[in-house]
C-alpha cells in the first residue's frame, strides 16, 4: 500500500483512500459503494472518536483523527471490515440509505455533469442510486474483494507512521480511470433547468495555473454585476473539481428569484461573453487576494496547511497526476498572464454547456440544445396515444429498442444496445435510460393495448438490467388528458 505522511504537530490524523467511487459502478449497480463504506462505518465501536467517510467519483475514503493507538485501531477495523462485511447490518444500512438519499437536496453541479456524460462514468453521479436496495451481500463482497485491495489503496498520515500500524488488504493492483467520454460533440449547448434556481454554465476544462486566477476574475466580476450593480443574484458562485490528471469540471453560477430570471440571463451573458478579454491589472488582483489565502494573514495554521498538502497528495494519487507542492504551485501562479488566462477562457467556451430557466429567450450564445436526437428511430410495431387525434405522439417498439414520435417529428429513442438500466412498477409502467441519460417513459394508460406494450418491452430488456421499483401512489399513475366525447369530436372535425 502506498503511504505518506508530514510531519505536522498532535492530534494523528489519517485518511484512507481507495480508487474506486460512483465512477466505476453502471446504473443498476450504482450505490454498492456507498452501501459498502456505510456498512464498515457500521461495524465500528461508538468509542466516540472522530471518524467518518464518503464516496466520490473516482474515490472511497475513511478519514479518522486522534491518538496512534486510536488511528491505528480505525485504520484496521476498516480494512477487516472491507475484507469480511457482516449481513446483520445489510438491511440497515439499506434504510439509511434511503433516507440519506430521499433527503438529499438537488445538485445542478451533479445534473450538469449527467447532461454531459449520460448514465456512465461522471454522469452517475447525477443518477440515482438503484443498485442500493437490489443488492445481495455476494455482490457486495464480490465489488469489495476486486475494488478495496492494497495496490488500489492510498494511505495518508499528519506524522510519521506508528509502530503498531499494521494493515491487512488483499493484493491487487490500482484501479485505472474510465475515459472521459462526452455525450454531447457540439458545443456550446444548453437545456432547461428550472430546478437550479437561476443559470449556471458547466465546462470542462485543463488543469492548469491559469484556472486558479480566471476563477477568482470570474467570481469577482459576476458578484460585482449580478448582486452589487443590478441586485439580480444574491449568492453566485464559481466551482473547479477535478475529474482526471488533466481535466477539471468548471462551474459559474447565478441564482435568483424566479420573476427576475430573464434578466439575470442577460446579465449572466454580459459577464460570460465579456470574460474573453482580461487585463493584468485584473490578473494581478485576483493574484494577490489568492495570496492572501495562501501565504498571507487569511492563510490557515502551518499544521493544517501540512495536513491539506498531504490530503492533495493523496488525491493526485488517485487521480493519476504527478504531485506538485505547494510552492511549485505558487510560484507558477505568480508567473500567469492575461493571455495565459484568455487561452483559458477559450477553452471554457469550447466546452460550455449552459443550464437555463425554461421562460428564458433563446440567447446566441448558448449554441444548440444538448436534447437533439443522436440515434435514429427504431423500427418496429407502431401504438397511437390513447388520447389522438387530439395528441399525436406515436410509439415505436420493436427488437432494436422504443422511440417516441412526437408530432414536430422530432423523437426520443432509447436502443437496447444502448440500455443502462429499464426501471419498472408494479402497475406495468417501464422507463427505459439509454447510456447517454436519454429516457423513454411508457405508461400503459397513455397507449392503446399499454399493458401489452410494456410487457413486450419489459420482455426484450435483459434480465440484469431490470429494475423492479415496486407499487406507486394511485395519483403517480397519469390518466388521458382527454374524455371520449372530446376525441369523438376531434375524428368529427378531422375529416
Amino acid at each position: 500500500m502506498t503511504t505518506i505522511w508530514t510531519d505536522a504537530p498532535a492530534p494523528l490524523r489519517a485518511g484512507l483512500l481507495f480508487r474506486t467511487g460512483r465512477i466505476d459502478e453502471t446504473l443498476v449497480t450504482a450505490g454498492q459503494t456507498h452501501l459498502i463504506e456505510h456498512m464498515v462505518l457500521s461495524m465500528m465501536s461508538d468509542s466516540g472518536r472522530d471518524q467518518n467517510g464518503f464516496v466520490g467519483g473516482a474515490v472511497t475514503a475513511f478519514f479518522t483523527m486522534g491518538q496512534p493507538q486510536e488511528v491505528c485501531g480505525f485504520l484496521a477495523d476498516v480494512c477487516n471490515g472491507l475484507t469480511a462485511l457482516r449481513s446483520d447490518r445489510l438491511e440497515g444500512e439499506k434504510q439509511v440509505l434511503a433516507a440519506e438519499n430521499a433527503a438529499r437536496p438537488y445538485n445542478l453541479y451533479l445534473n450538469l455533469l449527467t447532461w454531459r456524460y449520460g448514465a456512465v462514468g461522471y454522469g452517475l453521479m447525477g443518477m440515482p442510486e438503484l443498485g442500493i436496495q437490489r443488492s445481495t451481500l455476494e455482490d457486495l463482497r464480490e465489488r469489495s474483494e476486486q475494488r478495496f485491495i492494497d495496490g488500489n489503496a492510498i494511505l495518508w498520515l499528519s506524522g510519521p507512521p506508528p509502530a503498531d500500524l499494521h494493515l491487512r488488504l488483499p493484493h491487487g493492483t490500482r484501479q485505472a480511470l474510465p475515459a472521459l467520454v462526452s455525450v454531447e460533440q457540439a458545443f456550446p449547448s444548453w437545456f432547461v433547468d428550472d430546478a437550479c434556481g437561476g443559470i449556471a454554465a458547466g465546462a470542462t476544462v485543463p488543469r492548469v495555473s491559469a484556472a486558479t486566477i480566471f476563477g477568482e476574475i470570474a467570481y469577482r466580476r459576476l458578484r460585482k454585476r449580478l448582486r452589487t450593480m443590478e441586485a439580480v443574484s444574491y449568492a453566485p458562485s464559481v466551482s473547479y473539481e477535478p475529474l482526471n490528471a488533466d481535466t477539471a469540471h468548471l462551474v459559474l453560477y447565478g441564482d435568483s428569484d424566479r420573476d427576475r430570471r430573464a434578466e439575470l440571463v442577460n446579465v449572466f451573458g454580459d459577464v460570460f461573453n465579456g470574460l474573453r478579454k482580461v487585463d493584468e491589472a485584473e490578473v494581478e488582483a485576483a493574484r494577490k487576494q489568492i495570496s492572501e489565502h495562501w501565504t498571507g494573514a487569511l492563510a490557515p495554521p502551518r499544521a493544517d496547511l501540512m495536513v491539506l498538502e498531504a490530503k492533495r497528495a493523496a488525491m493526485d494519487w488517485i487521480l493519476g497526476r504527478e504531485f506538485e507542492p505547494a510552492d511549485l504551485n505558487y510560484a507558477q501562479l505568480q508567473v500567469v498572464s492575461a493571455g495565459d488566462v484568455e487561452t483559458f477562457v477559450h477553452d471554457v467556451e469550447a466546452t460550455a454547456m449552459f443550464a437555463v430557466p425554461g421562460k428564458a429567450a433563446v440567447q446566441p450564445w448558448f449554441g444548440k440544445p444538448a436534447w437533439l436526437p443522436r440515434v435514429p428511430v427504431v423500427k418496429g410495431h407502431e401504438a397511437i396515444c390513447v388520447d389522438a387525434p387530439i395528441r399525436r405522439e406515436r410509439l415505436v417498439y420493436g427488437p432494436e429498442g422504443v422511440s417516441v414520435i412526437f408530432p414536430d417529428s422530432s423523437h426520443c429513442t432509447v436502443r437496447y444496445s444502448e440500455l443502462a438500466a429499464a426501471l419498472y412498477h408494479d402497475d406495468g409502467c417501464v422507463r427505459l435510460v439509454g447510456s447517454d441519460a436519454v429516457t423513454v417513459v411508457v405508461e400503459p394508460t397513455l397507449w392503446r393495448n399499454g399493458q401489452n406494450i410494456c410487457r413486450s418491452i419489459r420482455e426484450g430488456v435483459p434480465e440484469h438490467l431490470l429494475v423492479r421499483l415496486g407499487p406507486r401512489p394511485a395519483d403517480a399513475i397519469p390518466k388521458p388528458r382527454t374524455t371520449a366525447w372530446q376525441r369523438f369530436r376531434a375524428r368529427l372535425t378531422k375529416h
